[in-house]
């Protein structure tokens, strides 16, 4: 390798090395938990935003039915369920206010 080019390579290494990386923003929600269109996917709209978003869980998962409140970071990638925005949740809990019935919207 030329030594002007392998300078250049090396300057764009360490440009992007020193580079801090972004933390995901936690994103904070409410509301009831529903069956996604695909299966074992759960999906909440939020009832502050109205934004709806398919929560991936790494441990327990709420059930179908059940009002929540949780915390989670934006999903790298793609996901099967295709509704909503994609959150890892970080957290979660039951949120004993909704009043939530499997196919329902969101009330209080």
């Amino acid at each position: 390798m030329k030594p002007a080019i392998a300078a250049t390579v090396i300057l764009l290494a360490a440009t992007a090395a020193a580079r801090p990386v972004k933390e995901p923003k936690p994103v904070h929600g409410e509301g009831c938990v529903q069956a996604g269109v695909e299966a074992r996917c759960l999906i909440v709209r939020d009832m502050r935003t109205g934004t709806l978003y398919d929560l991936l869980f790494k441990d327990a998962r709420p059930p179908v039915g059940l009002g929540i409140e949780f915390t989670g970071v934006p999903h790298e990638g793609p996901t099967s369920c295709m509704q909503g925005a994609a959150l890892d949740v970080t957290s979660w809990a039951r949120k004993e206010t909704l009043k939530c019935a499997p196919g329902q919207a969101n009330r209080r």
